[in-house]
Order: C-alpha cells, then sequence, then structure tokens
C-alpha cells in the first residue's frame, strides 16, 4: 500500500529544492541586479533633484547617492525596495512556476521505470520494517501454540470418535503396537493362522505344536546338517574311544609287528624294514655296517656330499675334493688329461711340512722354498761356512754368503771332511 504522506513530504522537499534554486538563479543574474540598481537611482535622484535644485555640490551628492546605493544593495539593505516589488505578482509568479514544475516532474517522474522501482522499495521496505516492527512487540507463541492445541485436540476427538475399519477391530485397553522406522513391536502374543515371511525369520525360542512339512528344500538341508553333526560326533567319539582301547590294548600286550602292513606288505619281516618306508626322521642308529646313499648327503654341517663331489667345511666343492680351514682352501681333482692337481683354487700360499713345521712352501707368486733337499743319495743345502756336520760323500753344501776368497761351496768327501770349491779365475 503506497503512503500517501511519503509521498506528499517527497514532493515537498522536490519543490523546495527547486523553488531555491530558481531563486538563488534570479537573484544572482546581473542583469535583474542591474535593473533594480537603475531603479533605485533614479528614484533617489528623483528626490534628491526636488529637494536641492540648487544646490552646488549636485554632482558630488549624485556621487555620493550612488556610491551608497551599491554598498547597500551589496549589503542587502535597500530602504524603500518594497515599493518597486509586487510581492502579490511575484508570488503568483513562484505559484505558477510551481505548479507547472510539479506537474512537469510528476508527468516525468510517473514515466520513469528506476524512479517508480525506487518508490516501491521504498514502500516495501517501509510496510517490512513497519511490520517487522509490530510483530517484535507482539508475543506471538501463545497464540500460534493455542490455536495448534485446539486443532490437535478437535483432531484427536474426531480420530477418536469417527475413526472406523472394516479390518481393525480395535479392544485394547493400552498400548499394544508400535510402529518405528526400523521395526514393529508387538507388545504380546501374536496370534494368526498362517503367517508367510518373504525373506528371513530370526526366531529365538521355536516350538512346534504341530507337523513340519518336510518335502522341501530347507527341511533337506536341515536334515543333512543335523545328520552330518550328527555323524561327526560319533565319528570323534567312536574315535577317541578306539584310540583309547588300542593305547590299553599296547601297554598290556605290546604290538604284534608282524601282522602290520603297508602297501601289502609288512612293516617288519623278521630283522628287515619294509622298503616301502622311504621317509623317516630317525635321531640316532646304532652302528652301521653299510650305507647306501643315492643322493645329497649332508653331515653335521660338516660333511657334504654332492654332484659326485666331496667337501668339507663347504657345501660347494669345487673339485673332487674341495677342504675349508676358515679363509683356506686345499682341493684335490683333475688338472687336465692325465694330470692331477694338488693346491688351492684362490690366491693363497701353501706349505707341506712335518711335525707342523713348513718345509716346503710356495707363495702367491709360484716361488719354492725347501728347507732340506736330498736328491738321490745326496743332499743339496747352504750354509755360510765350512759344515760342521757328518755328511755323506758326495754332499754339496752351497756358500750362502761367497766372499773374495772364490769359495762358492763345498763337497763332502765322507764323514767331517768338506772340500771346498772354487770358481777358475
Amino acid at each position: 500500500m503506497i503512503d500517501a504522506d511519503a509521498i506528499t513530504q517527497m514532493v515537498k522537499d522536490q519543490i523546495t529544492t527547486t523553488v531555491n534554486q530558481q531563486v538563488l538563479s534570479v537573484l544572482t543574474s546581473e542583469e535583474w541586479l542591474e535593473s533594480i540598481e537603475n531603479k533605485v537611482i533614479q528614484y533617489s535622484q528623483g528626490r534628491i533633484l526636488a529637494k536641492f535644485a540648487n544646490a552646488s555640490a549636485m554632482p558630488e551628492i549624485i556621487d555620493a547617492v550612488k556610491t551608497g546605493v551599491n554598498e547597500m544593495f551589496v549589503n542587502g539593505n535597500i530602504p524603500g525596495i518594497d515599493q518597486y516589488i509586487d510581492t502579490a505578482v511575484i508570488k503568483t509568479t513562484v505559484d505558477t512556476a510551481i505548479e507547472q514544475l510539479i506537474q512537469a516532474s510528476i508527468d516525468q517522474f510517473g514515466q520513469d521505470p528506476d524512479w517508480l522501482a525506487r518508490v516501491e522499495h521504498m514502500i516495501n521496505q517501509t510496510v517490512v520494517q513497519e511490520t517487522i516492527t509490530r510483530l517484535k512487540a507482539i508475543d506471538l507463541n501463545p497464540a500460534i501454540k493455542q490455536c495448534v492445541d485446539e486443532n490437535m485436540s478437535a483432531f484427536r476427538q474426531q480420530m477418536l470418535t469417527q475413526f472406523a475399519s472394516t479390518g481393525i477391530v480395535d479392544q485394547s485397553t493400552t498400548n499394544q503396537l508400535t510402529v518405528t522406522d526400523d521395526a514393529i513391536t508387538l507388545q504380546n502374543t501374536l496370534i494368526a493362522p498362517s503367517i508367510n515371511i518373504a525373506t528371513t525369520a530370526t526366531v529365538q525360542d521355536l516350538i512346534v505344536k504341530g507337523t513340519i512339512n518336510t518335502d522341501n528344500h530347507s527341511w533337506q538341508n536341515l536334515t543333512n546338517a543335523i545328520g552330518q553333526k550328527t555323524l561327526d560326533l560319533m565319528t570323534e567319539d567312536w574315535t577317541a574311544g578306539l584310540v583309547q582301547q588300542v593305547t590299553e590294548q599296547i601297554q598290556q600286550n605290546g604290538i604284534e609287528f608282524d601282522q602290520v602292513t603297508v602297501g601289502g606288505q609288512k612293516l617288519i619281516d623278521g630283522n628287515s624294514l619294509s622298503n616301502t618306508i622311504t621317509e623317516t626322521n630317525i635321531q640316532s642308529v646304532g652302528p652301521l655296517k653299510k650305507l647306501m646313499v643315492s643322493g645329497e648327503a649332508h653331515i653335521n654341517e660338516t660333511f657334504t656330499v654332492v654332484n659326485r663331489r666331496v667337501g668339507v667345511n663347504t657345501v660347494e666343492p669345487e673339485m673332487a675334493l674341495s677342504v675349508w680351514d676358515e679363509e683356506v682352501s686345499v682341493v684335490i681333482g683333475k688338472n687336465k688329461a692325465k694330470q692331477a692337481y694338488v693346491g688351492t683354487n684362490r690366491e693363497q700360499g701353501i706349505a707341506i711340512g712335518v711335525n707342523r713345521t713348513p718345509q716346503i712352501e710356495i707363495d702367491t707368486d709360484g716361488l719354492t722354498r725347501i728347507k732340506k733337499l736330498q736328491v738321490g743319495v745326496h743332499r743339496i743345502a747352504h750354509d755360510v761356512k765350512v759344515p760342521g756336520w757328518s755328511g755323506t760323500r758326495g754332499d754339496i753344501v752351497f756358500n750362502a754368503n761367497p766372499a773374495d776368497d772364490a769359495v762358492f761351496a763345498w763337497v763332502c768327501l765322507g764323514a767331517f771332511k768338506w772340500k771346498p770349491l772354487r770358481s777358475v779365475e
């Protein structure tokens, strides 16, 4: 609804603004001010001339009057100006101009959609604010509650007095049926001539007072499950009882293994075990007269037989015999056709000796050192002086520190006799 007072006030404000602008425009006009000034001067001159017709200082008086009139006009102090301004005419003129301006403005505003939308928005905003203000001052909760209570009471009364169904007879005095989103709960016994459950039925205690239909798949599954479970229980009990009886029989009378067969053969035939026994986990045996192994053999993590090779302290023998002692390896095997090899396969020296003393040493470069050497019946040795031991005739001792006497060796002439050997100069 449009507020007439608001529109009237808005029009008055617009008129005031327009009139002020018009008057200000007229008052600031140079032509209008000059016209008023001329009329004032003419009037003043006429009065002064009539009064001072014979005065000798007329020009000075006129100039003073002009100056005074200008100052009075500038200061807005013009006495008698109302004689030259007809207020009635001005009022009539202003009223006419205002009416024309108002009519033109209203006609222009009435055709401006933006202005109409603004007016409508202001009206709606004013109405909404006024409504909200009035509603805040009013407590509607009691009224709403009273209205809802009255409607609910009438609805309950109507349901109690007018509700009827040909399929339901309600004779209960208390709540017997509860319906929720998750379930339907009955407080007491459900009596029905038949019940058809589409998917699954969960029954805590099942009591059947009549017959059960046995001509269906579910009954067959039930009987099979019961029969299998009964058989399992009977088998377990029977097996436990049988094992107990056999155990007691063995403890009392022992076992006649001559009567035990495996694969159609006796388990024990005299003092021989059936050859059908191919696997066992025997931890200890007595002395063996003969042992045949057709596959790999591993003994005490030390001795290994694999691929026609024997390894000691290794499961990967490199030749026919491979012996490891910590980081040192000695191998014995074939070097090439008709030639055997005894030594090492790695960059390791080798020593041969007696009484745990090396006598022959071969380093990694192949250099061979022999502490004592005898070829045939003759010994060959080194010394720095004439040997003092009894030798065999023909033994040779080379001088290990030859000097200028040119003795490079000694030859044994028998027993303790050594002849020096010198080079020919």
